[in-house]
């Protein structure tokens, strides 16, 4: 069985094709979902290209979108394709913007045989490069709110570099999403710390991107901040409703490759 890395894609022509040629010289036993939100510079197009001309080519699938609905919702999607694939016991979500670097997949992964979820964490020993300071300290008191509100313990509810065992995975496409975008970094956690999960985190570097657009608007970090008491409160006094028993009898023998 070997491990599904996640790509959520929105005009990432400037990266798409170098980040999957550098995931494919790590010479790990992975297979790559990119799911696109129908991008207007091409991603798409080169990922196709790439699927075509290159040897790690055939361990990358494609999903192309009818157009853009959220980060969260994209992951989601590789989630739910991966699992009905059959043939993955362990999911990654990454950036495709290389502030997440292919350097820290085996680190992750390997965690993972110990545990439900990884994290790849930038608070409280990684760190951020590149980011102006107003960020910084945007993200950082966001992290402290959510901590304060759910669990302390984890010290990076925002960033999206997330390793999942075959369980969480199956959780998190049976449970109703309520969030499609950024923000459904922290519903995942908080359903999974709700649930007893296992969770554990490594500290990374993360940098800040060197091509390309930013797809993060202030308008939906704002909202963010909105729907972080609206997690909170169905964290703390709320249960989540399972909306599909699809991946019930998905156990670790019916996944065998």
């Amino acid at each position: 069985m070997n491990t599904l890395i996640i790509l959520p894609t929105y005009n990432e022509a400037d990266n798409i094709v170098e980040l999957l040629g550098a995931i494919g010289d790590l010479s790990l036993n992975v297979d790559i979902c990119v799911v696109d939100d129908n991008s207007p510079d091409g991603t798409s197009k080169l990922v196709s290209e790439y699927q075509k001309n290159s040897p790690f080519g055939e361990n990358v699938h494609l999903i192309t979108r009818k157009g853009k609905s959220g980060r969260g919702d994209a992951v989601r999607a590789g989630l739910y394709w991966g699992l009905t694939s059959k043939s993955y016991n362990k999911f990654v979500e990454m950036d495709c913007d290389f502030s997440h670097h292919p350097k820290y997949l085996k680190t992750g992964i390997d965690m993972l045989d110990n545990c439900d979820v990884v994290l790849g964490s930038r608070y409280p020993d990684g760190r951020i490069e590149g980011w102006p300071l107003i960020r910084k300290i945007l993200s950082f008191c966001s992290n402290i709110l959510i901590r304060a509100l759910l669990v302390w313990k984890n010290a990076d509810y925002t960033n999206g570099f997330r390793f999942y065992n075959l369980k969480s995975a199956k959780r998190l496409c049976s449970v109703k999403q309520e969030y499609k975008g950024y923000i459904y970094l922290s519903e995942t956690l908080a359903i999974l710390l709700k649930e007893k999960f296992t969770i554990e985190s490594f500290p990374i570097v993360f940098v800040n991107r060197v091509k390309g657009k930013s797809n993060t608007t202030m308008a939906e970090i704002t909202n963010s901040l909105k729907a972080v008491f609206k997690i909170a409160i169905k964290f703390n006094f709320g249960k989540y409703e399972t909306v599909t028993d699809e991946f019930s009898d998905l156990s670790d023998d019916s996944l065998k490759c």
